[in-house]
């Protein structure tokens, strides 16, 4: 509704002159408007010919759409407040009839006095803004004090808006206007689920403001008075402290001196003469006849969670990036926050990582990744380790059909993840993931290597993690709308296909699928197989990779690949697999048929004849994430061994204790290390050489060629210790050994690494300038 819409209803005029409380307000016998000026979007302000009052119409919204917009809500607690004389604009009546002005509204009067933003403070003496504030913690301290039985609300008394809820609504309103990943939001809603107070007497369930600052209040024209409290769209059943929290929050926010849109009071306050803090909660709680101010951090860290996701839901709308800095300005002011009460100890690890130093070395890591690390450690013993062994035995039935249902225990435990930050763990893009780094996350990828499948409960199981990067990489706005998107929320699987049947597929003369570019698309056209997850009900699209160009001279450039979606009637699962006896319900392994399958060319993926640079990236990572994941597994079978050995005594005496036992043991920990060792130090030159760089391809197939033979090896041995139960579904032994054996072929066979690096030692023999050396080279006879 505009001005004018508003200004020329003559039937708005008749209206109000039958309304007796507008004309008794005004005092006059006969209202007549004289100009209308919008306030808000559904706010305005009318003056009148005849008196010096004005009134503000709050009108409802017209788009049906719009969400909080509870105009009958709003006038009721303004009657009420009201009545309880707390100080907010006098309602003057309720208009339900849409005739009047096209959409029902409330009248309440307008307040003449003084507004302050900061710069306005400014101007403020000292004396007179320490009572300013003064009145504003008693005001707000009297509107929580109110009784609801005294407001009518009694009967919602049982409705308590518990801090575990407000989380939870705050972790959904995040998720709903999730732009980019905030490591600061998570991080706070983390230590929110943790952290729950126990509740006070005096933070008690009451009418709370729910966005109350400094600028809602309007002040005496001359005195340090509060005459309304303006603005209860946000008005609700809350916790008390959190409201004072929202009043207090930028003693918590620092200045950013013009380098951020919002503006904090923190490192300035005594600069510029704010009111001392603690003075300020005296005031509120005094008049909640309290002897001490109580502690109000945890809901601090609430207001500032909820100011940093309002910036972030303003940033959605608008596309503004000013309110996306803002956003991670305030978020980063809470974890400050966080930082200083717990003593730069968040979440509780100093200690455990301080006993784990062995572990940590000094390798470059960030205390956020020892904070996952642990967090994921605790979300394993606690969710996953209990139903692993029934979820596995789920996995390990022989499937009836080539389409597989979810496990519905696994699916429940990533809601679970999800929920507490441990999601997308892999992404190094921070506008994706969590923003650790290679090296970081080798540390966690090991440790959720400990299960089977603690990777996929995190949203870090392949083929999703390569099939993600390449979309972030190579994708195109509607692919990542349609593809990227579902697989980050873990709506959805994909698979990816690339080995074919009968011939290496690491040579690129072999590939025998076709992409033909046709008419507004591509014809695929081929077989695929070992193809894991495509047999998953949830796997909707996949990635395929095939020869588009007949021309081999070049064969690196005759590949490509193309998105293509599982509804395509063209598309056939042939069948289903074990490998070495294990189905891996629902994922699988199978074989796929594409017959002249039309694919639109906005499906293609990367550019024409990309294929082959493109999978290097995918697959580096990828070789070194199936060889951690493979480290954690072969620690497991260890750590069961050495219990193993503690409880099984060969002729008299514990295994443990045998000599022979001990110097296997001994040589299968080096190996072990070794392999750590390897893997840490691959994840260290992703980061500091880069993806492309030769030391760091030959530090990845150096992991690829040594640590699933080592691994192999270790865990023959582990089964050897176990007899016959080491080869039975009991234990967890054979399932790695099948991984184990399976990945000396995956991701390109271990022979063509240990080429490469044969070929990579000889380009360093070449450049070693020592080779020429008097006395270095071969001795002279």
């Amino acid at each position: 509704m505009s001005i004018s819409e508003v200004q020329h209803q003559l039937n708005l005029t008749s209206y109000l002159n039958q309304q007796a409380t507008v004309s008794v307000f005004l005092g006059v016998k006969e209202i007549q408007i004289d100009q209308v000026q919008q306030l808000a979007t559904h706010t305005f302000k009318l003056t009148f010919k005849n008196s010096n009052k004005k009134i503000i119409l709050h009108t409802k919204s017209s788009n049906s759409q719009v969400t909080g917009n509870q105009l009958e809500k709003d006038y009721m607690i303004a009657q009420k407040l009201s009545a309880a004389n707390m100080p907010v604009p006098k309602a003057l009546f309720y208009c339900g009839d849409q005739s009047i002005v096209g959409v029902p509204f409330y009248a309440t009067e307008y307040v003449e006095g003084r507004l302050f933003n900061d710069k306005k403070l400014l101007s403020v003496s000292q004396t007179e803004k320490k009572l300013l504030f003064q009145e504003v913690s008693k005001a707000l301290a009297h509107l929580h004090s109110i009784s609801l039985n005294y407001l009518g609300l009694g009967e919602l008394e049982s409705q308590t808006s518990q801090y575990q809820t407000l989380n939870k609504k705050l972790y959904n309103l995040y998720k709903l206007h999730e732009t980019k990943i905030s490591t600061n939001v998570e991080d706070l809603l983390y230590w929110l689920s943790l952290n729950s107070p126990v509740k006070s007497e005096l933070d008690n369930l009451c009418l709370v403001h729910g966005d109350f600052s400094l600028s809602k209040v309007v002040f005496h024209p001359t005195e340090p008075k509060v005459l309304a409290i303006l603005d209860w769209q946000q008005a609700q059943l809350g916790n008390a402290f959190i409201d004072l929290a929202s009043f207090v929050s930028p003693y918590y926010i620092p200045y950013s001196n013009g380098q951020h849109q919002v503006d904090g009071w923190f490192g300035i306050e005594e600069i510029i003469a704010q009111p001392n803090l603690q003075e300020v909660l005296s005031a509120y709680f005094t008049t909640r006849s309290s002897e001490t101010a109580q502690d109000i951090n945890y809901q601090l860290v609430i207001s500032l969670l909820k100011q940093s996701i309002d910036q972030q839901i303003l940033y959605k709308q608008t596309k503004d990036e000013k309110y996306q800095d803002n956003s991670h300005y305030i978020s980063k002011a809470g974890y400050e926050l966080i930082l200083r009460i717990t003593e730069g100890d968040p979440f509780g690890i100093k200690l455990r990582a301080n006993n784990d130093g062995q572990l940590w070395s000094n390798w470059p890591v960030s205390e956020r990744c020892k904070s996952y690390y642990y967090r994921i450690k605790d979300f394993m013993k606690d969710e996953i380790f209990p139903i692993e062994k029934a979820i596995l035995d789920k996995a390990r039935a022989v499937p009836r059909t080539v389409k597989n249902k979810p496990i519905v225990e696994i699916e429940e435990l990533q809601r679970k993840a999800k929920a507490v930050g441990l999601w997308n763990l892999f992404i190094s893009d921070p506008m994706y993931g969590k923003g650790l780094t290679n090296l970081e996350y080798v540390y966690l990828s090991e440790l959720m290597g400990l299960s089977y499948l603690a990777h996929e409960v995190f949203n870090c199981f392949a083929p999703e993690t390569g099939n993600i990067k390449l979309l972030i990489a190579y994708g195109t706005p509607h692919q990542k709308e349609k593809y990227l998107k579902p697989l980050l929320e873990g709506q959805c699987k994909s698979f990816f296909a690339m080995t074919e049947k009968d011939v290496p597929s690491s040579d690129p003369n072999n590939f025998q699928c076709t992409i033909t570019p046709t008419e507004g698309g591509f014809i695929l056209n081929g077989g695929k197989w070992f193809v894991s997850s495509a047999p998953d009900e949830r796997a909707i699209f996949g990635i395929v990779m095939g020869k588009s160009s007949k021309d081999m001279s070049n064969p690196i450039e005759s590949q490509s690949m193309i998105l293509v979606d599982m509804n395509n009637p063209k598309i056939k699962i042939i069948r289903q697999y074990s490998v070495l006896g294990f189905f891996d319900v629902p994922h699988g392994y199978s074989e796929v048929e594409f017959d002249n399958a039309f694919i639109p060319k906005e499906n293609l993926l990367g550019p024409l004849g990309g294929a082959f640079k493109m999978a290097q990236g995918r697959l580096l990572g990828g070789r070194l994430h199936h060889c951690v994941r493979q480290i954690g597994l072969t620690r497991r079978c260890l750590d069961l061994m050495m219990a193993r050995s503690e409880k099984r005594i060969i002729f008299k005496q514990p295994l443990k204790d045998n000599a022979a036992f001990q110097e296997r043991l001994g040589d299968l920990e080096i190996a072990f290390q070794s392999c750590r060792l390897l893997s840490l130090n691959a994840g260290l030159l992703l980061d500091s050489a880069g993806s492309r760089h030769l030391h760091t391809f030959m530090a990845v197939s150096e992991c690829k060629a040594h640590i699933p033979k080592a691994c192999q090896y270790i865990i023959d041995q582990c089964i050897q210790a176990f007899g016959a139960e080491g080869v039975t579904e009991e234990q967890p032994l054979t399932l790695a050994y099948r991984f184990a054996r399976a990945i000396r072929f995956m991701d390109g066979p271990c022979e063509i690494h240990l080429r490469q690096i044969s070929r990579f030692a000889y380009g360093n023999h070449l450049f070693n300038d020592l080779n020429n050396a008097q006395g270095y080279g071969l001795a002279k006879l």
